[in-house]
C-alpha cells in the first residue's frame, strides 16, 4: 500500500513538472544565471520572471511586493507632491529591488531614492525615437575620437555608434562643481572630454567623503547606476578649472548598449550554429562565444594576420572571404586555404604555442568574428581542428 501510493506521488509530481514545464523554466534561469552572473542572483532571478512571464507575475508586482518593498525599503508616500520625475503611479509596476540607499554627502533634506528597474524593449523605443542632439562636424569627430578609447562601446555597430553619438549632449562643470552626487539616481551616463574629475565616497553620512578615484580626458563614469538601476555609489566632482564632458541620458544608454548586447547575441547565435565545426557545443557553450565575439572589418587586401607572428585571436569569416598563404622555406608564397562565410581560421596558433602558420588575406570586403585566446581555450580546446 505504501509502495503504491508512493508511486502515485512520484507520478503525480512527475506530471505536475511536465504540465508546467519546470524542467525547461530552471534551464532557462540558470543559463541566465550563468551568462550574466550577477552580484545579487535572488533579484536576477525576480526580474528575470518579471520579464519573461509578465502576465503571470504582473498581479503580484503591483500589489503586496510594492507595499512590502516600501516598508522594508523605508520609501515615503508616493503620492509625495514635491516630485517631478518619473515617480507616477505606473513606476508602482516597476521592480524596486535594489540596495539600501547610500547617504549624501552633504546635510540637505534626505530625498526619497526611487530606483526602478524599468524594462526597457528596442524593438518598442527604437533608435529613431532616441533624442537627437544637434552637433557640428567637429563636435561629432570628436565624440567619435571619444567612443573609440572607451571599451564600453567597442562591440557597438555602426548604426548604434551613430545612435550613440546623436544622443549625446554637452556638459560643463566648474572647478569643485558636483556632477554626480553620491545616493542620487542615475541620470545620466558621462564621458570626460577635457579636464579632471575626482570620485569621494562616504561610507555614512557622519564620515568626511574620501578621494578614491581620478579621472582624466577620455575616461567615463556613472554606467553603473544605470545599469543596475542602483543609487550612485560616489560624489564625482569637477577639478582643476573646467571640465567637459559628453553625457548619455539613462534612456538612450539602455536602449543603446544594453540591447545590443542581446542583439548581438541572438545575431552571433543563428551564426553560430550554422558554422559545422560547432555543431558539437551545447547551447550554453554556443551563448558564451556569441557574447564573447568581436566583429571585425578588413578592406579587400588588407592582412588579418601575419605568418611567424604570435597568435591572439580565432576568427570566423562572417561576410565575403579570406585566403591565407604560406611562404615556404625557398622564399616563395602559396595558397593554402580560400575561406568563405561560416570557415574558420587562425585556431592553431592557439592551441600550440608555435607562431601563425600562414598570412591570412581579406578577398574583398570582408568581416569577421573573433575570439580572444583566454575564450577560445576555455570553451574549444577540446576539439580536433584539421589543419591546413
Amino acid at each position: 500500500m505504501i509502495s503504491t501510493t508512493k508511486n502515485d506521488t512520484e507520478v503525480e509530481l512527475g506530471k505536475y513538472l511536465e504540465e508546467k514545464d519546470i524542467k525547461s523554466l530552471f534551464v532557462s534561469i540558470v543559463e541566465s544565471l550563468l551568462l550574466k552572473k550577477p552580484h545579487n542572483p535572488i533579484c536576477f532571478m525576480v526580474q528575470y520572471l518579471k520579464e519573461n512571464f509578465p502576465d503571470d507575475t504582473r498581479s503580484f508586482f503591483q500589489t503586496d511586493r510594492v507595499e512590502n518593498m516600501n516598508k522594508s525599503l523605508d520609501i515615503e508616500d508616493r503620492s509625495e507632491g514635491d516630485e517631478s520625475d518619473s515617480d507616477s503611479e505606473n513606476s508602482l509596476a516597476e521592480d524596486s529591488y535594489h540596495s539600501e540607499p547610500l547617504p549624501s554627502l552633504d546635510n540637505r533634506s534626505t530625498r526619497r531614492l526611487s530606483i526602478c528597474a524599468e524594462t526597457l524593449c528596442a524593438d518598442k523605443v527604437g533608435f529613431e525615437n532616441l533624442k537627437k542632439v544637434p552637433k557640428s562636424d567637429e563636435e561629432l569627430s570628436k565624440i567619435c575620437d571619444i567612443l573609440k578609447r572607451c571599451v564600453l562601446f567597442e562591440h557597438l555597430d555602426e548604426e548604434q555608434l551613430n545612435a550613440v553619438k546623436d544622443a549625446m549632449f554637452p556638459v560643463a562643470k566648474d572647478d569643485e562643481e558636483i556632477i554626480i552626487q553620491q545616493g542620487d539616481d542615475g541620470d545620466n551616463f558621462y564621458i570626460i572630454e577635457e579636464g579632471s574629475v575626482e570620485v569621494y565616497i562616504a561610507s555614512n553620512s557622519d564620515q568626511q567623503p574620501s578621494l578614491v578615484a581620478s579621472y582624466n580626458d577620455g575616461d567615463f563614469f556613472g554606467e553603473l547606476a544605470i545599469m543596475y538601476n542602483a543609487p550612485r555609489a560616489a560624489t564625482c566632482v569637477a577639478k582643476g578649472g573646467p571640465v567637459k564632458l559628453w553625457a548619455l541620458d539613462r534612456v538612450s544608454f539602455k536602449v543603446i548598449l544594453m540591447t545590443s548586447a542581446i542583439q548581438k547575441r541572438n545575431q552571433y547565435t543563428s551564426f553560430l550554429k550554422e558554422v559545422p565545426i560547432l555543431s558539437k557545443l551545447s547551447e550554453y557553450e554556443i551563448l558564451t562565444i556569441a557574447d564573447s565575439l568581436h566583429e571585425e572589418s578588413f578592406h579587400d587586401g588588407e592582412v588579418i594576420f601575419e605568418q611567424g607572428k604570435e597568435g591572439e585571436k580565432f576568427y570566423i569569416v562572417k561576410e565575403g572571404s579570406v585566403m591565407c598563404r604560406k611562404i615556404l622555406d625557398d622564399g616563395t608564397s602559396e595558397e593554402v586555404a580560400n575561406l568563405d562565410s561560416g570557415e574558420y581560421f587562425g585556431e592553431l596558433a592557439l592551441l600550440t604555442t608555435n607562431e601563425r602558420q600562414a598570412t591570412a588575406v581579406a578577398s574583398g570586403q570582408t568581416k569577421c568574428l573573433s575570439l580572444d585566446r583566454k575564450t577560445f581555450q576555455r570553451v574549444m580546446k577540446s576539439f580536433n581542428f584539421p589543419s591546413y
